[in-house]
């Protein structure tokens, strides 16, 4: 259908009526944006009297700074001594005082001198030494910023050598401030409870706390830099940072801040060496400016790592905006997606949706994905054992969504007059799917303070519906897994193909590794049929082909029926017939105690040792030692195979129908053990590091796990998945009353899941009950 141009003389009239709207709307809206960037100025520049920073824009909250920040706005002096130059100094110029818009320095004793290669900008104030209190140290730094810097920095920073500053929100806190007028910021303090009305403050005198850190602004610099002979020579405490704080108060007339959003800006944590060791997934961390005390090198690095890590994933959400964005503009432009081509469309196409629970829509019932149901327990619907434990990624994978939940709820808390406090996570609901993200449905405990009005508190429930989006996907190589001597290749050995020199060392390097020695261990109390269907599978995949392999077996005497000599004369069999194999036994005396045993065993080799801690009841499979030795890593990783566990075959098949193979590995045979730790791939010097395994522990059982849990609570990574190349034959369980409750329950547990599936047991059951009620077998198998 075409339409023609209509010749009705109104049209030009209202052509100019459109363009006149156009052209007023353009003119409105820049006047608008001049005129709101000239109250935004006046707004930064308003300070409320009495010291106290109007922060009702929360200017700290932002964590974007200009794109070239400015490196003349903050001179921060750390305080420190000569025997921390080179731990806690080095750390801190490593990690945060890159971060500073302006310049760090460290201020230590006239003594003090470091290597140049350390790179650290250390001031030796003349006539100072380490000696505690630091007060002279103190006003002597922060002369010397006044006689070198004073008109070079805005603002001036007296810090520990223990604090952690993120320089990312220290400019945009400092930029909503006027610096041009007298001002001292930090936490204030009034002084230990003990201490009251021995620090000699007058009424209403505070001071900033020195551990969280001191901020002066210009002017107050300026005002107390000529009066500090005077207040060096009228030390009223031992506190330096009292001191300073006396001086500011009589010479340039201003007091710490008195501000409640300061505790939480200036952040002291008081758990002593504890602080900031255990969870950083805490909203204290990523309100905080400064975060003191940190007081070991490692600790630093490691929230530097973690914080960083949170700049990254904020920087990636941006990135998912932009997307967003992108494919918005892409359907108003009414772009045809099918003329879209190229890896950045499609990927645009796909991480431009919008956060939602409908992303993935079911072609079929097989392609619908279940959500897992959690609260004290974890509920999986396609489990043999629906209920499980909640691991520690699933735990820290809900916090870091609950915190980020938290933060959109209190983004607008200081306006509408109230805060919302998270309690807990009553019950909730997850799935992934791959590859837009991870759904939630969470009922959240909260509770309500009102502060405008009538205060009052309420306990709230609520439901969050959550997305949480997957990013691109990026590759990341992992480091090479061989010593630094094995990488050290001739230059003309190597390609001249740079691609090709680089398979050709990571050919190189992986092949020591699988070549790396296995020292088996395994501890031993009779069984001498079952001993010797292992060493026929010893000698069919380690032995005849020729693998690196070492074997130990520690061995138990029995009261009772004995086999110990018949055990030595198997052993000894398999090593005349194989002399170049390191197999050896290693009685153990007293009750059969595993975790004694593995203990003994690991003794006898180096702590370069990589171990594999292993049953009599177990088959290995072709493949599985290659598997050992990848993914084990000495003082980072362990493997922790998820064994295949057969169930009762005369169960399962009946007695006169068992398969031809008893190593079939399928749903029907048996199960992958989520509850066994007994089996496990690791270095010697990590078991030591982690303290070795329980050798107090009489009998089998619950052993595995205290060495897990150790590795648990360890910063060795744990790298467990099922392991078809690990079968344990199945065999009957016999639990003797007298072990501990514990064990003995772990015991009747395992007894009772190796019987078989739930499925088969259901159909037992029916069968049991037709039997009883006369209904044939047949029919219910069928039905």
């Amino acid at each position: 259908m075409l339409l023609r141009r209509s010749s009705v003389p109104g049209f030009r009239y209202v052509a100019v009526f459109l363009v006149g709207i156009a052209l007023g709307f353009s003119l409105a809206t820049w006047l608008l944006q001049n005129l709101s960037l000239g109250t935004t100025g006046a707004a930064l520049s308003h300070v409320k009297r009495c010291n106290q920073v109007d922060s009702s824009h929360d200017a700290s909250s932002s964590t974007t700074v200009d794109s070239v920040p400015s490196k003349n706005l903050i001179f921060i002096g750390v305080m420190t001594a000569a025997k921390y130059l080179p731990t806690r100094a080095v750390a801190v110029n490593r990690t945060w005082a890159e971060t500073i818009p302006g310049q760090v320095a460290f201020f230590s004793s006239e003594s003090s001198e470091v290597p140049a290669e350390w790179n650290l900008p250390v001031v030796s104030l003349q006539g100072v030494d380490d000696s505690y209190p630091p007060q002279k140290k103190s006003f002597m730094m922060l002369k010397y910023m006044h006689d070198n810097f004073i008109d070079k920095y805005e603002w001036f920073m007296r810090a520990d050598d223990d604090v952690y500053i993120k320089g990312y929100r220290l400019e945009p806190f400092l930029r909503s401030i006027n610096g041009t007028k007298r001002y001292f910021l930090g936490q204030a303090g009034l002084g230990k409870r003990e201490e009251l009305g021995l620090l000699h403050l007058r009424d209403g005198e505070n001071f900033c706390m020195g551990g969280p850190g001191i901020i002066l602004s210009r002017e107050t610099l300026k005002s107390i830099v000529p009066h500090i002979s005077y207040c060096l020579k009228n030390l009223w405490s031992t506190h330096e940072d009292v001191e300073v704080g006396r001086c500011v108060h009589r010479f340039a007339g201003v007091d710490c801040t008195w501000s409640y959003e300061m505790q939480k800006l200036f952040y002291q944590n008081y758990s002593s060496e504890q602080a900031f060791t255990g969870n950083l997934h805490k909203p204290e961390l990523w309100k905080a400016i400064t975060l003191h005390p940190i007081k070991k090198t490692l600790h630093m690095y490691r929230v530097h790592a973690y914080l960083q890590s949170q700049l990254m994933a904020k920087k990636r959400l941006q990135i998912m905006t932009y997307y967003r964005e992108i494919q918005d503009m892409k359907e108003l432009l009414h772009e045809d997606r099918a003329r879209i081509s190229g890896a950045f469309e499609h990927e645009t196409q796909q991480l431009g949706l919008h956060p939602s629970l409908m992303k993935f829509h079911a072609q079929s019932f097989g392609d619908v994905i279940p959500w897992r149901f959690f609260s004290r327990y974890l509920y999986l619907h396609d489990m043999d054992s629906p209920r499980q434990g909640i691991t520690k990624p699933i735990q820290a994978a809900v916090t870091d969504v609950v915190l980020q939940i938290m933060q959109l709820i209190n983004s607008n808390s200081k306006r509408v007059g109230r805060t919302i406090e998270f309690k807990e996570v009553m019950y909730g609901y997850s799935r992934v799917i791959p590859p837009y993200g991870v759904d939630y449905i969470l009922d959240l405990l909260l509770m309500y303070k009102k502060h405008h009005g009538s205060s009052r508190t309420l306990s709230v429930r609520r439901h969050s519906y959550l997305h949480q989006s997957f990013g691109r996907i990026q590759l990341i190589e992992d480091e090479l897994l061989v010593n630094d001597q094995e990488r050290k290749l001739p230059e003309n050995d190597l390609p001249e193909n740079s691609l090709t020199s680089v398979a050709f060392l990571q050919e190189n390097s992986f092949y020591h590794k699988s070549k790396e020695t296995i020292h088996f261990i395994m501890p031993l109390a009779g069984r001498l049929e079952t001993f010797q269907r292992f060493m026929k599978n010893f000698e069919k995949n380690c032995l005849i082909p020729g693998d690196n392999v070492k074997l130990l077996v520690v061995l138990f005497k029995l009261s009772e029926n004995d086999q110990s000599e018949e055990i030595e004369d198997t052993l000894l069999k398999f090593k005349r017939q194989y002399p170049s194999y390191d197999l050896h036994l290693l009685h153990g005396v007293g009750d059969f105690k595993r975790g004694l045993a593995l203990d003994l065993g690991a003794t006898q080799y180096p702590k370069t040792s990589l171990l594999f801690f292993i049953d009599v009841d177990m088959y290995i499979s072709p493949g599985f030692l290659s598997r050992c030795r990848q993914n084990s890593h000495p003082g980072g990783q362990v493997y922790y195979p998820s064994v295949f566990s057969q169930y009762n075959p005369d169960f399962v098949y009946g007695p006169q129908s068992h398969p031809s193979s008893q190593l079939v590995v399928s749903e029907e045979a048996g199960f992958f053990r989520g509850y066994g730790y007994g089996i496990v791939c690791l270095y010697n010097a990590d078991l030591q590091r982690v303290g070795g395994m329980d050798s107090s522990i009489v009998g089998w059982g619950f052993e595995d796990v205290d060495l897990y849990q150790k590795f648990v609570s360890s910063n060795i990574t744990i790298f467990r998945a099922p392991d078809p190349g690990l079968v344990h034959i199945y065999h009957s369980v016999e639990c003797d009353p007298s072990l501990e409750s514990k064990q003995y329950q772990m015991c009747l547990g395992t007894k009772g899941n190796t019987y078989g599936s739930n499925m088969q047991l259901a159909k037992q059951l029916q069968v049991v009950k037709g039997k009883l009620t006369g209904v044939d077998a047949m029919e219910i198998n069928e039905g």
